[in-house]
């Protein structure tokens, strides 16, 4: 009887056991999948965040960027156009400084390579100094028919042409050397002429530094009144608005509009000269 007992508690354990690796069996393989999906899922890259970090960059850093952008553009556009005319006037040079100094760019080097650049491009083996030639031309004419040829003698017409660095001496001094004649008397002034389309920074740059002191200079030495006459928009024969200024009451060779607006001139009367005051109006 204790032998039957025995052999059936022995069954029973054995089929016990056997339930038993079966049920731990089934509830391992969902752990084990668990843990593999949830090492693929680790692997996977954040979407969210792969998203955000190759999305294009803010409207903030575009507007930030282009401004570097459109200067090149703008700045390879101006080196273009004066190699392609052979001629670096002062408009493209003023806009050159202004591109530089935005960019921190030696605006003198720039300057430099662009005028190498004309120069062994063979397009201005003759040079016009003047800038804006032909408007500048157009406005001298202007000018000159303003004097009353009754009153007035043309006694020098500086040139503005040089070749290979040379040119003479008269382009250096101002434009025109005029005698006015009146009852006996006589008396000389000159006038340097410029046209421009438009005002630039609120007035008037009617030319370099160094021009400036050589009219300073001139005006000395020779002990006669140099005048600065400016055309302003239109065309350089036929200007919108007119100015007379006199050289000895201005301290730069930019002129603000607030100031030029006194010396302004009706463009459709001829100028005079008062011998007295030596002024010319």
């Amino acid at each position: 009887m204790k032998k039957m007992m025995g052999m059936a508690l022995m069954i029973i354990g054995v089929v016990c056991f056997i339930a038993g690796y079966f049920t731990y069996s089934s509830s391992k393989e969902p752990v084990e999948e668990k843990k593999q999906v949830m090492a693929t899922t680790d692997t996977i890259p954040d979407t969210a965040a792969t998203t955000q970090s190759s999305s294009p960059p803010s409207s903030d850093a575009v507007v930030k960027s282009e401004p570097n952008t459109n200067s090149k553009n703008e700045l390879e556009k101006v080196i273009e156009m004066a190699i392609a005319d052979g001629v670096l006037t002062s408009n493209e040079r003023n806009i050159i400084k202004d591109i530089a100094n935005t960019r921190g760019l030696d605006y003198n080097v720039i300057i430099k390579d662009i005028e190498n650049r004309i120069t062994t491009s063979g397009t201005a083996e003759t040079e016009i100094i003047d800038v804006n030639k032909r408007s500048g031309d157009d406005f001298e004419k202007y000018v000159v028919q303003k004097f009353d040829k009754r009153f007035f003698k043309i006694k020098e017409w500086a040139g503005d042409k040089y070749v290979t660095g040379r040119y003479a001496q008269t382009t250096q001094h101002p434009d025109l050397l005029l005698e006015h004649s009146y009852k006996g008397k006589s008396s000389e002034f000159a006038v340097e002429c410029k046209w421009r389309s438009n005002f630039y920074k609120g007035g008037i740059e009617f030319g370099t530094p160094e021009q400036f002191k050589r009219y300073q200079s001139f005006e000395s030495k020779r002990d006669i009144p140099v005048f600065i006459v400016i055309g302003v928009k239109g065309t350089g024969g036929g200007p919108e608005e007119l100015f007379i200024v006199p050289l000895k009451e201005i301290n730069s060779n930019f002129i603000p509009l607030r100031s030029l607006n006194n010396y302004k001139k009706n463009t459709g009367k001829n100028f005079y000269f008062d011998a007295a005051t030596k002024e010319l109006k």
